[in-house]
């Protein structure tokens, strides 16, 4: 009998899996629908807002009526030609370059002392200097108008108590100094955000480079100056620009002091929109300044985002 042989079967093997990589489309879906309610609520406040701000800078109407009549460029030629608005535009340069230099730099003092010389009682500090800044800008010019007060007001008897004179107009009522007065009301609300904002880069400088500077004989301002500022160099820059942008949007603080006055002394630019718009009814005027002021804030928030970028 033959010897058969058997041929064994072929292992049956199952199919492989194949995976399939998700659509692109579907992500970007996802995105789309996440970024819908802020796009909505921008579009809304923001970019339809300014659309209409530039396309009435165009037209001469009031906050009333509805008959846009045709202006050209006329809104424009004006703002050239009024003195008030090169005041207004001037008031916003001093509050912005005097921020600066307070805010920011007292702010970066009082963030040094607080890192380096007081690290124990740094959260006390911190909260005391920083409360000014969670107070409403109406709240602090309240307060600080009782304290101006030529008749009651606080610094009027510290300084009669002393043997010297105050204002005889008020510290708010005095032409030659009232700017410098809000802007020191400025900068005693907001130099604690600073503080804060520059603490945080501080905190995050390695010590070993102080430890490695104190050996080469790197200590006190030299180290501050050689090690600290360049390390903070990044946040330094986006806190000038954060300042410099609310500089130029400073609205509800010198409005709840002097108004702009006296004598358009204190006027900035958002006041000045303000009156145009609302008190004497040049609205495509107010327009044509709101344009003007949207140009510098979008130039100034183009700054800030590269610089954020390039931190």
């Amino acid at each position: 009998m033959p010897d058969a042989t058997v041929t064994p079967a072929p292992a049956i093997t199952k199919p492989a899996k194949i995976s399939v990589n998700r659509p692109q489309y579907s992500a970007r879906l996802s995105a789309a629908i996440l970024l819908a309610p802020a796009l909505g609520l921008c579009a809304v406040f923001i970019f339809i807002p300014a659309i209409l701000a530039i396309a009435g800078s165009f037209f001469t109407f009031g906050i009333t009526s509805r008959a846009w009549e045709p202006a050209g460029v006329s809104n424009y030629a004006r703002i050239i030609a009024d003195p008030i608005f090169w005041t207004a535009l001037r008031n916003n340069l001093i509050i912005v370059v005097g921020s600066v230099v307070f805010q920011v730099g007292i702010g970066t003092i009082l963030a040094a002392i607080l890192d380096r010389g007081l690290p124990r009682a740094s959260t006390v500090f911190r909260t005391i200097i920083f409360a000014p800044m969670v107070v409403s800008a109406v709240a602090v010019a309240l307060i600080w108008q009782v304290i101006l007060d030529p008749n009651v007001g606080a610094l009027n008897a510290i300084i009669k108590s002393v043997g010297l004179t105050p204002p005889q107009l008020g510290w708010l009522g005095d032409p030659t100094i009232s700017i410098w007065v809000v802007l020191m009301i400025a900068c005693w609300q907001y130099t604690g955000f600073m503080m804060v904002l520059i603490l945080a880069g501080l905190q995050g400088i390695p010590k070993e480079l102080y430890e490695a500077a104190s050996l080469d004989g790197a200590r006190g301002l030299k180290a501050f100056r050689h090690i600290t500022l360049p390390s903070i160099r990044n946040v330094l820059i986006v806190a000038m620009l954060i300042t410099t942008i609310g500089g130029f949007k400073v609205f509800d603080l010198i409005y709840a002091t002097t108004q702009g006055g006296p004598a358009n002394a204190t006027q900035v630019l958002g006041t000045y929109i303000y009156l145009q718009a609302f008190n004497l009814g040049n609205m495509g005027y107010a327009n044509a300044i709101s344009v003007v002021l949207l140009t510098i804030a979008v130039m100034l928030g183009w700054l800030q985002l590269k610089s954020s970028r390039r931190a």
